[in-house]
């Protein structure tokens, strides 16, 4: 049945409203900072109106405006992922939250060798389910565990994408880039992922699962209702327990189609290097796509600094091989060794 969902306290919508409304983008002297605190300035009051229509109906529209709609070419290339031949795995042996908080706390410890003054942080979490990052803290739900073989590249994902540039950020005159400019989320979510398939190679089981949350965003956005969605994923092969959270988290506060950017985002970053773009700067801070161009032209007028982390994962064995790949312009099903 459809599950009711509890969420913590809202904070005091209309103070930061306020605090919001006295920003003026267009003091800004500079053109580009005044485009870049323009945008982030509306994302924010889609923010907090959000909150404001938090499990209702409404919320859906927002996030609609935030996010988009599931576009064709997304959900076409999901139901091609669904309909690969998948190899069967078996049980894998999983670890603790305690165990993963530990392996945790020693990667970080690699990035403080170089970089001492590095703020980022671990917790076992009881509020918060999963792994995720919030401002700079790795925070790692007390029941979650986590299969041996995937824990390296959930490190690659959590800290070499998100701490990482979560600390970049915090150096930089703008302490925009810390927190994200507008738009950050798409391009972060499809950097962590390709962290994934640089540190392990990315198997198609993963992507079954980005495309499954495409699946229900797009099932969401038709109407259809929280079983209609859940009974459609385990019709497609997703385990119960996955298409119950994956649908949760569609229909999550009233309705969300954000998790279609993971994969919208992988092919938008896919192409982005396979055009000639570089990886390297893009770990500067939390940055959109839409922004690339506007952060090199910051970089190159000095206004920005040179960020103290590179990612760890740039580093490993196999890396460059499957860089070169993307670069060729390979397809993800090829990427993931599956024929397209």
């Amino acid at each position: 049945k459809e599950p009711g969902f509890e969420y913590r306290p809202l904070p005091d919508i209309d103070s930061i409203q306020e605090r919001l409304d006295r920003i003026s983008p267009q003091d800004a002297e500079d053109p580009s900072f005044a485009t870049m605190v323009d945008l982030l300035v509306h994302e924010l009051n889609l923010r907090l109106e959000m909150f404001r229509n938090r499990g209702t109906d409404k919320f859906f529209l927002v996030s609609v405006e935030m996010f988009g709609h599931v576009d064709e070419a997304t959900l076409d290339l999901a139901n091609r992922i669904l309909t690969a031949e998948s190899a069967s795995q078996g049980k894998e042996q999983t670890m603790t939250a305690t165990e993963f908080a530990a392996r945790a706390r020693r990667e970080l410890d690699h990035y403080r060798r170089d970089y001492p003054e590095m703020k980022a942080s671990v917790k076992v979490s009881r509020s918060r389910p999963g792994v995720m990052v919030e401002t700079g803290v790795l925070h790692i739900g007390h029941d979650t565990r986590v299969a041996h073989s995937r824990a390296d590249q959930l490190l690659q994902h959590e800290v070499g994408t998100h701490i990482v540039t979560f600390e970049n950020g915090n150096v930089q005159p703008l302490q925009m880039l810390a927190l994200g400019l507008a738009g950050y989320d798409e391009l972060q979510e499809a950097l962590g992922v390709l962290a994934e398939h640089l540190s392990g190679g990315i198997r198609l089981s993963r992507l079954r699962v980005l495309a499954y949350r495409v699946v229900a965003a797009h099932l969401l956005s038709e109407g259809a209702e929280f079983r209609e969605t859940f009974d459609r994923l385990t019709e497609l092969g997703c385990g119960r327990r996955t298409a119950f959270t994956t649908t949760m988290r569609a229909y999550r506060s009233g309705g969300m189609t954000k998790d279609a950017i993971y994969l919208r985002g992988l092919v938008r970053l896919l192409s982005h290097l396979a055009g000639g773009g570089q990886l390297g700067p893009l770990f500067v801070g939390k940055i959109s796509f839409e922004s690339i161009p506007l952060i090199a032209q910051l970089r190159e007028r000095q206004v920005l600094l040179d960020p103290p982390l590179s990612p760890r994962f740039l580093s490993y064995h196999d890396a460059d091989a499957r860089l070169s790949e993307i670069a060729a312009g390979r397809d993800l099903l090829e990427i993931a060794g599956v024929a397209a």
